[in-house]
């Protein structure tokens, strides 16, 4: 049986809209903002980058103002992932960005969160990874800070991620940040080759040591990096409809994910924010066969390296006996 697992989920953008509805109208008695709600953090024709899409989650996030609202967050989060039929899900989250949009200290967001996530994931039986975002835009000084948050509560993260502004800040600024984290045993992830083109990818690999990459399609503009990756098996994390979204990629029977396959480079399709991008792993992997013109095979292929790529056992241990044959390059794309 082929597995259902999402690497690239961001709780921020996966928010129930029911919750922020009930949220909206408990502080804000605004009858004409509850109406607007929905199409405030939807994506539509009026996203044209990365920066109006990230606008949506920054909005639904501020709505959540307590900590019991995070802790309902994150099981609301799980119990959806096990609907749409997961297997595993990884989960990520910047404590201290939602600790700036919602009013609430770090700890406090890391606490209610683990809680929720927690009680769904035994309440479900879905295994559940949590990932914690250093937000770049920030600067290198509070990324210190903020992996500080991340290490007192060590226990609940299974990896580190870079993300934000990745055009206007270098990675290079965080590679102490990194190395910090992976001495502390964390995984790494990195948002990059979204916003920014190949040498994002190759900096995230090279001065984060990032073992996967957050979309990372814009790889496919350099085939000497695809060739790294490949041979490094850094695995990358394509989310079809937010890379549409966003403009990372002009369409999706033209994604970059035809020449990142093709070159053998691992791939995992993820769903980045189901939210604004109103989808489900299931939808992205529908999409991913109707609309991208992936065969069936290579999805298979795909689902398998997903498992392989996982940050946790319960992850890995997900992955079919032939699990390797989702990195071959000379199998067909």
């Amino acid at each position: 049986m082929t597995p259902m697992i999402d690497l690239h989920r961001h709780l921020e953008g996966a928010l129930r809209p029911s919750q922020l509805v009930e949220a909206l109208a408990r502080d804000r008695h605004d009858p004409e903002a509850i109406r607007r709600l929905r199409d405030d953090v939807a994506a539509d024709e009026t996203v044209d980058s990365l920066v109006s899409y990230l606008r949506r989650i920054d909005h639904a996030t501020a709505l959540l103002t307590r900590a019991e609202d995070w802790e309902r967050a994150g099981a609301h989060a799980v119990e959806d992932a096990y609907d749409d039929g997961l297997d595993y899900v990884e989960l990520r989250l910047s404590p201290w960005f939602v600790a700036r949009q919602a009013g609430l200290h770090p700890r406090a967001v890391v606490d209610a969160v683990a809680e929720g996530v927690a009680a769904a994931s035994a309440r479900t039986g879905l295994p559940v990874g949590l990932i914690a975002i250093v937000v770049r835009d920030l600067g290198p000084a509070s990324a210190e800070q903020q992996l500080g948050t991340v290490l007192e509560t060590r226990d609940v993260w299974c990896a580190v991620d870079l993300a934000g502004d990745e055009a206007g800040v270098p990675c290079v600024e965080f590679a102490p940040t990194f190395a910090r984290a992976r001495d502390a045993g964390l995984h790494v992830t990195v948002h990059a080759g979204e916003a920014a083109g190949p040498r994002s990818v190759a900096d995230a690999v090279d001065l984060l040591g990032a073992e996967r990459v957050g979309h990372g399609v814009r790889a496919a503009e350099d085939p000497r990096l695809l060739d790294r990756l490949r041979e490094r098996d850094v695995t990358l994390e394509v989310a079809l409809t937010s890379n549409v979204q966003t403009r990372a990629a002009t369409g999706f029977r033209t994604h970059q994910v035809h020449d990142l396959l093709a070159a053998g480079v691992p791939v995992a399709l993820s769903t980045d924010n189901p939210t604004p991008s109103r989808t489900r792993l299931s939808e992205e992997y529908r999409r991913a066969e109707r609309e991208a013109g992936l065969a069936p095979e290579v999805l298979q292929r795909v689902a398998a390296q997903a498992a392989r790529a996982a940050f946790t056992p319960a992850g890995r241990s997900l992955a079919p006996a032939d699990a390797s044959s989702a990195q071959d390059p000379a199998a067909p794309a």
